[in-house]
């Protein structure tokens, strides 16, 4: 499908033109990348589409638009080539979104930006987006680490309304969102479903609760979307199971309010961002 904007062409990405998408990424943000190592992803494993904006025959912009599993779509990867930048290409982007999200039957669009980036703030509040909600992210490394000492009785929950149930119970303090890969899920049941059908729900015997997965690129790491009930057991689970897959790292994203979270995780090595991250919604 292509459609015009000015003098920018919009064109569903494939296996034929992602190259240019990956170039605009690279460009835009060489230590941020998703697209080369998650095209597969993208453009085979989710709903909705990648798009790249040309001017004329050169590629200048890309962004996605996903359905997530509760129906809302959300705008992810939208980057700008910087010569490009302040002359209308996201504002593009959006429009050809906004066009898709009826196609799609999308009740909400969403996307995240960093706290202090006021452009990508600004282009979404033109576009009808309003502030959501606010998460600060922290990561432990776990180079080198094959293990911790500990271990734990957490394992997946098999029965669906014991995952509900727990999930439901543990929720409020996440205050509207949960977050894997900087994708913010709404806290309700469609989100629930999906993070118990990923085998993503843990409990152990006192049913204290963990939710550990990726959405997309596990090979860089697992975030731990939520958790709940003893947190040293928990988080103690979390990194024993992330350093036992031998993968790099573990991310947490949590409401900066929650002072107790911050304290657990400092506890534990987790480094914390410079800054937060918001995410952006428009409702239908």
């Amino acid at each position: 499908m292509q459609t015009s904007s000015k003098s920018y062409r919009l064109v569903s990405a494939d296996w034929e033109n992602i190259a240019d998408g990956i170039l605009v990424e690279e460009e835009t943000l060489p230590n941020s990348c998703y697209l080369r190592d998650n095209s597969a992803y993208f453009l085979e494993q989710t709903r909705g589409e990648l798009t790249i904006v040309y001017d004329g025959d050169t590629p200048v912009g890309v962004g996605k638009l996903s359905i997530l599993p509760d129906g809302s779509g959300w705008l992810e990867t939208l980057r700008v080539r910087p010569a490009w930048q302040g002359q209308g290409v996201g504002k593009a982007l959006y429009r050809h979104w906004l066009a898709q999200r009826e196609t799609y039957g999308c009740h909400a669009l969403r996307m995240f930006t960093g706290v202090g980036n006021l452009r990508s703030k600004g282009l979404a509040e033109k576009n009808g987006f309003s502030v959501a909600g606010t998460v600060i992210g922290a990561t432990r490394k776990l180079s080198g680490v094959s293990a911790f000492p500990k271990t734990y009785d957490f394992s997946p929950v098999r029965d669906r309304q014991q995952a509900l149930m727990l999930l439901q119970q543990h929720c409020p303090r996440m205050q509207g969102f949960v977050v894997l890969n900087n994708t913010f899920f709404r806290t309700e049941e469609k989100t629930w479903d999906y993070l118990w059908e990923q085998g993503m729900v843990f409990a152990d015997r006192q049913q204290n609760l963990v939710v550990l997965g990726a959405r997309m690129l596990r090979e860089r790491g697992l975030h731990l979307a939520m958790y709940g009930g003893d947190g040293e057991k928990c988080l103690g689970f979390a990194l024993a199971y992330t350093a036992g897959a031998g993968l790099p790292q573990l991310t947490v994203s949590y409401p900066p309010a929650q002072a107790e979270i911050r304290q657990q995780l400092e506890k534990l090595g987790f480094l914390h961002d410079p800054a937060c991250r918001i995410v952006m919604e428009r409702s239908f």
